[in-house]
């Protein structure tokens, strides 16, 4: 939290240190800008980049449909970014320079307050003044803002608003790939026990996952597929067939799950497709007459052995 504070106060006195240059490139333009620039600059040390942080991390980034991350120039290009805009918290130094940094950070904090305050006098100055002026003479208007000066302004607002959304998102999308990699490899010798659900409990499933393993309520054997390949609705081999909507099942999958408010069924892909053939004889392939871009996105159909009309125990039943 400590050194949260720091890069908090860094963020702020960089963006008062923006702020200024901004409003000396703006001078010869409308007051009411520079007025503007100097109560975001006021605002900035009530308002945490963390929140933005926050929103990308809420956002997040697909993971289920791909192992592959992000690409790592991305990775790259935040990591450096977040290095200058949250130093301390990155490169988490020794409690003793926090503490030197916090110092140095609260001191040069009052400066860059007495400079905003400065500011928005001079800026609210001139703002009255400007608009006693237009009053007078409505023709006597202040000079727009160039093509450069919009477009510089624009991209300082883009970059203070994205990097740390990014940020965020990317490191979210890499934790969550993490947990789903470490749920994988622990889930791979899963006991898995399906059963019938109860008649009459209609057509919504549910998931409940914790860290003793994973409970699927009330389920048909598409969606649950559809559930641990991480694909919707997808063809099936051989036109429509009733029994992939009934019977509907119970599914309990008994093993440890690291993070359960985020787990991912994806990571139950191998230990299903291997008991849904032992018990059912369903198997599943890879489409290979799926085109780009659903390759990317792993499109699988369901294969079953033809006349067989439903279910029973543990093999399909055939004519």
């Amino acid at each position: 939290m400590l050194a949260g504070l720091v890069d908090h106060l860094w963020q702020s006195i960089a963006f008062t240190a923006i702020a200024w240059g901004l409003v000396r490139i703006t001078r010869r333009n409308s007051a009411a800008l520079q007025l503007w620039l100097w109560r975001i600059a006021a605002l900035k040390f009530l308002l945490p980049f963390g929140i933005f942080y926050w929103l990308g991390s809420w956002l997040g980034f697909p993971v289920r449909h791909s192992a592959v991350p992000p690409p790592i120039a991305v990775v790259e290009l935040v990591s450096g970014g977040m290095s200058i805009a949250a130093p301390a918290v990155a490169f988490d130094p020794p409690t003793a320079g926090v503490f030197a940094a916090l110092v140095v950070a609260l001191g040069v904090a009052v400066i860059c307050g007495i400079v905003i305050l400065r500011g928005l006098r001079a800026a609210r100055k001139l703002h009255h003044a400007e608009q006693a002026r237009i009053a007078a003479d409505w023709n006597d208007q202040p000079l727009p803002l160039s093509f450069w000066q919009s477009s510089l302004l624009a991209a300082v607002a883009l970059f203070t608003v994205s990097l740390p959304v990014i940020a965020g998102a990317t490191r979210d999308r890499q934790w969550r790939q993490a947990m789903l990699a470490i749920d994988q490899d622990a889930l791979r010798s899963a006991s898995i026990v399906i059963t019938e659900a109860s008649p009459g409990a209609g057509v919504l499933s549910r998931m409940d996952a914790s860290d003793r393993g994973v409970a699927i309520h009330n389920i048909n054997l598409q969606d649950l597929v559809s559930l641990v390949y991480g694909i919707g609705k997808f063809e099936v081999f051989g036109g429509a067939m009733p029994w992939l909507e009934y019977p509907r099942y119970d599914v309990q999958i008994t093993g440890p799950v690291r993070a359960p408010e985020v787990f991912d069924p994806y990571s139950l892909r191998e230990p299903m497709t291997y008991h849904l053939y032992q018990q059912f004889g369903v198997s599943i392939r890879v489409n290979g007459s799926c085109q780009e871009p659903c390759k990317d996105y792993e499109s699988f159909v369901i294969e079953r052995l033809p006349r067989c009309t439903r279910l029973l125990g543990a093999h399909p039943v055939c004519s």
